[in-house]
């Protein structure tokens, strides 16, 4: 006879709770909306608190050996983590995108969609957001372009606008596995002996665009963060801080102290 061995019961961890709160919450909520029930008991039930948000991003120094890392591996996929770092685009909502979103001519990124689960849904916010590009990203999409125009040129196919910026199928019909970009940038940072992940660059974009003064609600407008900003602050408050520490040295470099009226 085989016994079992003893049981180790283990507590669900906070993050898993807050889930299962949310999920039960709404059904109770529909409950309460269609009379089934006088009041939602999901609403005082005391579930663990939200830990405060501590993005890690790379430094300048470790971005540059990223960058020049994954351009050594192949210019398709530099371009990729490029894109991320300096529009700081969700994973999702890069390989979402098409090149008839791309405007090259006015230097605009059109985010309208994620790509989820194999299929192509809402972005998160459920909002679309144009995102501004600087004349150096402006070429490195002009010459991803152009390889992509080469490509179909050699498969004797015309250039297709709804095609996929990035894609490892010979017609860009269909996106790069989300999963398999994820794993290639550890892969990449393993080797590199820095300790960063995809959405790191995210952060690296949010941080650097504070750090350099650049207004909450433009940042949070690049990032797609509802709320018109809080949910920025929330995460980057420290760089928040930063740039108005930065914003107060400015303004007081600027100004000439007037002497004191007791000066002899």
């Amino acid at each position: 006879m085989i016994e079992c061995p003893p049981h180790r019961c283990t507590p669900l961890s906070p993050a898993t709770i807050r889930r299962i709160h949310f999920a039960i919450r709404g059904v109770f909520t529909a409950a309460e909306r269609w009379g089934w029930i006088n009041r939602n008991p999901a609403e005082i039930a005391r579930k663990p608190r939200q830990p405060a948000p501590e993005p890690q991003p790379p430094t300048v120094e470790q971005a540059a050996r990223i960058i020049e890392a994954a351009w050594g591996e192949d210019v398709s996929w530099g371009t990729l983590v490029w894109l991320v770092m300096v529009t700081g685009v969700r994973r999702a909502e890069l390989l979402a995108m098409r090149w008839n979103r791309i405007d090259l001519a006015a230097a605009k990124m059109n985010v309208r969609r994620n790509w989820v689960n194999g299929q192509e849904k809402d972005t998160k916010t459920h909002q679309m957001r144009r995102i501004s590009l600087d004349p150096a990203t402006v070429e490195v999409l002009a010459e991803h372009r152009a390889r992509y125009e080469h490509d179909m040129e050699q498969l004797g196919e015309q250039p297709k606008e709804d095609a996929f910026l990035f894609s490892y199928r010979p017609l860009r019909d269909r996106p790069a596995d989300p999963s398999g970009v994820t794993h290639r940038y550890d892969r990449m940072c393993t080797k590199l002996g820095i300790d960063s992940h995809l959405h790191a660059l995210r952060h690296y974009s949010a941080t650097e665009l504070l750090t350099a003064g650049v207004d909450l609600r433009t940042v949070a407008g690049r990032l797609g963060h509802a709320g018109g900003g809080a949910t920025t602050l929330k995460v980057y408050a420290a760089w928040v801080g930063e740039s108005d520490r930065r914003a107060a040295e400015i303004l007081g470099g600027r100004m000439l102290r007037p002497k004191s009226g007791d000066a002899n």
